[in-house]
């Protein structure tokens, strides 16, 4: 409707035949809004605010993985279920056909990967606090021949990218303004945080190496009214909050950054309306000894407990 008052069909048409002939996507670069910038301190007090709005969260949805190794590319995908009480429980069950291909958890100060189609089928647990993917393949426990995806499957990240993690002020070395992501960037040790509007709703996440070199990032999008009654006992919150139900993943890996072209691998979560979860939550879903009993890996890597 807005496009035909603007353009005649005409122009459209050509418009059309242009972009069909190899016309490349342009990046839209949004300027810097008139006012005070936001400070460090302003970003810790929507977080504070935006985790006491969500004590909890469960998303369910579609899950589509895409991945470059040496044997060349691939592709899966497979029906998800989120479930987390930020910051320190989480759980991804990723299915296909009513059989889990990949659980990503954590509690209790552990983290794990379940791998249950690889043979012999694998579990990879981590501390957590998670290590620094640098160290985590130091130790042989960063994931092989998924296109690096592994280092961003771990409860930390995807928490992270969420923007459901306590935030300090005293680590955000940096506040500016970024035209790409037409939002302020909050910028730390290891990634970079961008949130936009009044509220400083977190819109997406970069992570970087020691060099400020961008090598993974997270956009969100399809923002919805979290639904649904709060679980019993949380904290009174005057804050409806917004949840992404869109989440797009891209990784680069072998010393690789954003910079160098497409990315290794790619992760993409579309859900559908985000609730608290209530009846949905349970403990065995962030024990450690539970997950091993439900599916018992053959091979266990990392630090036990």
């Amino acid at each position: 409707m807005i496009c035909s008052r603007l353009f005649s069909p005409t122009l459209l048409a050509i418009s059309c035949l242009f972009c069909a002939l190899g016309c490349h996507p342009q990046t839209v670069l949004v300027p810097r809004p008139d006012g005070i910038a936001p400070t460090a301190a302003d970003f810790v007090d929507a977080q504070q605010r935006r985790l006491l709005a969500v004590p909890s969260l469960a998303l369910r949805g579609h899950a589509e993985l895409q991945w470059i190794d040496t044997t060349g590319r691939h592709f899966d995908d497979g029906d998800f279920d989120l479930i987390l009480r930020p910051p320190t429980e989480l759980s991804l069950r990723v299915s296909k056909l009513g059989e889990k291909f990949l659980w990503v958890g954590g509690g209790g100060g552990q983290s794990w990967i379940v791998l249950p189609r690889e043979n012999p089928s694998r579990a990879i647990l981590r501390d957590w606090p998670s290590l620094t993917p640098d160290a985590a393949a130091q130790k042989g426990l960063a994931l092989d021949g998924i296109g690096g995806l592994g280092e961003l499957m771990n409860p930390s990240r995807l928490i992270e990218a969420l923007g459901l993690e306590p935030a300090n002020a005293s680590e955000i070395t940096n506040v500016s303004w970024s035209e790409v992501r037409a939002a302020w960037a909050f910028t730390l040790s290891n990634r970079r945080l961008y949130a936009r509007g009044e509220s400083l709703l977190p819109i997406g996440c970069d992570w970087i190496d020691a060099s400020s070199q961008v090598i993974a990032t997270c956009t969100l999008d399809g923002f919805e009214w979290m639904r649904g009654d709060r679980p019993a006992g949380s904290p009174a919150s005057s804050l409806q909050a917004l949840v992404a139900t869109r989440l797009q993943f891209s990784v680069w890996s072998s010393g690789r950054h954003e910079k160098d072209g497409a990315a290794e691998g790619e992760l993409s979560l579309s859900a559908e309306v985000p609730t608290f979860g209530v009846g949905k939550i349970k403990n065995q879903l962030f024990n450690w000894d539970d997950v091993k009993a439900s599916l018992r890996p053959e091979v266990i890597e990392g630090p036990t407990q």
